[in-house]
C-alpha cells in the first residue's frame, strides 16, 4: 500500500507462461514453532547428542589461540538455552555446575545479540532503527496469502499471516525519531498517531487492539557484512557472523544456504577429520566466496530496498520502482 492505495505486485511465472501451478511459491510461519521443529529433528538422528545448557565461555588452547570447545553453566539456570554448538567429543565435568566440552569443531550461532562475535570477527554491527512487532488476530488483510508493504508517512511497515488467526506486523521506527521521542509519548505514541492511521482500514482495529494489550517486541534492524572464519576449531555462523536489514525476510534464506553449502564442503569426502585444521579453514575460505552468489544479492535488496522505502516523502524513485514492478 502506497499512501493509502492499494498496489499489488502478482508473484511471476519463471517460465514466462500463465500457468500458475508453475508460479514461486513463499512461506511465512511463526519463528518459534518452526525452530523448535528443526530441534526435534535433529534431535531424532542417532549420531546428534544434544545438551539444554547456557554456554558461557570459548575455551581455547593458550599458546596457539585454536578453539577446543566451550564452557557451560548446567546446574539449575532458569532459562536454558539449547544448543548445539559444539561437534562433543569428550565431556569433563569440573564441578555440579559447569561442565566443559571438548570437539575439533565447535559451531557459533547466537543470533544478533551475539556474546561471541566481538572476538573472532573484527566487524561490528551498523543499526539505525528497530522493529517493533505486535500480534494482530483475525486481521482482514487486503490481499490474503501476500505480504504487504505499507509505506506513509512513516518508515516501512509490513504485515503477514503466520497462523490461521495470527498476523504479524513490524513496524521500523529509526533512531531519533521525534514522535516515537519520550518527550512525544514515545513508541506506542508514535505507533498510534502517525502508523496507524496509514494502514488498511480493515487491519486498524486489530492493529489497536494489539496495542492496547501492549505485547509490544523489538528488536535492532542491523546490518553485518560478512568476514571469512580464520580462527581454527570455531566456525560462526548465522546472525552472528552475516545481518541484513530484516525488510525483505531474507535471513532465513540466507541460513540454509549456508547450511547447504557448508555441508557440503564439510563432508567427509571433503573433510576427513575436523581436527585437520588446515582442511577446514581452506572449506571456509570456499564457503565464503560460494556463499557471496546468493547472499549478496539478498543483502544488497534488503539495504537497497530499505533506504528507498524508508525515504522521507513521495520520491520519485519509489514511484518509478513500484510502476515498474506492477
Amino acid at each position: 500500500m502506497y499512501y493509502g492505495q492499494p498496489v499489488t505486485i502478482p508473484y511471476l511465472d519463471p517460465n514466462g507462461t500463465d500457468d500458475k501451478s508453475q508460479n514461486p511459491k513463499g512461506w511465512s510461519f511463526h519463528h518459534g514453532r518452526f525452530i523448535q521443529r528443526l530441534r526435534e529433528a535433529a534431535v531424532r538422528e542417532t549420531n546428534v547428542t544434544v545438551v539444554e545448557s547456557t554456554v558461557t565461555d570459548i575455551v581455547k588452547n593458550g599458546w596457539t589461540g585454536q578453539v577446543l570447545g566451550v564452557q557451560a553453566t548446567t546446574n539449575g539456570e532458569a532459562d536454558y538455552v539449547s544448543t548445539l554448538m559444539s561437534v562433543v567429543e569428550r565431556i569433563i565435568v569440573t564441578n555440579q555446575s559447569c561442565a566443559k566440552y571438548f570437539g575439533s569443531l565447535t559451531f557459533v550461532a547466537d543470533g544478533y545479540a551475539s556474546k561471541f562475535r566481538k572476538e573472532y570477527v573484527h566487524r561490528k554491527p551498523i543499526s539505525r532503527s528497530k522493529f517493533y512487532g505486535l500480534e494482530l488476530i483475525d486481521a482482514p488483510l487486503p490481499a490474503p496469502n501476500h505480504g504487504h508493504v505499507v509505506l506513509g508517512a512513516g518508515a516501512p511497515v509490513l504485515l503477514y499471516q503466520i497462523g490461521t488467526h495470527e498476523t504479524r506486523a513490524l513496524i521500523d521506527v529509526p533512531e531519533g525519531l521525534a514522535s516515537a521521542s519520550v518527550a512525544a509519548g514515545g513508541v506506542k505514541s508514535h505507533l498510534r498517531n502517525v502508523v496507524l492511521p496509514d494502514l488498511p482500514s480493515a487491519v486498524r482495529p486489530s492493529f489497536e487492539a494489539a496495542l492496547d494489550e501492549g505485547k509490544l517486541r523489538s528488536m535492532p534492524n542491523s546490518w553485518l557484512p560478512p568476514s571469512t572464519n580464520v580462527t581454527p576449531g570455531l566456525i560462526v555462523l548465522g546472525d552472528a557472523l552475516n545481518m541484513r536489514h530484516p525488510l525483505t525476510g531474507g535471513g532465513m534464506t540466507v541460513a540454509f544456504n549456508d547450511v547447504v553449502i557448508l555441508s557440503e564442503l564439510l563432508n567427509p569426502s571433503r573433510v576427513a577429520q575436523f581436527d585437520d585444521t588446515k582442511a577446514v579453514l581452506a572449506a571456509m575460505q570456499t564457503w565464503h566466496w560460494r556463499r557471496k552468489r546468493l547472499t549478496s544479492v539478498i543483502n544488497i535488496l534488503a539495504q537497497a530496498l530499505y533506504a528507498l522505502f524508508a525515504a522521507d516523502g513521495e520520491h520519485v524513485l519509489r514511484v518509478g520502482m513500484l510502476k515498474t514492478w506492477c
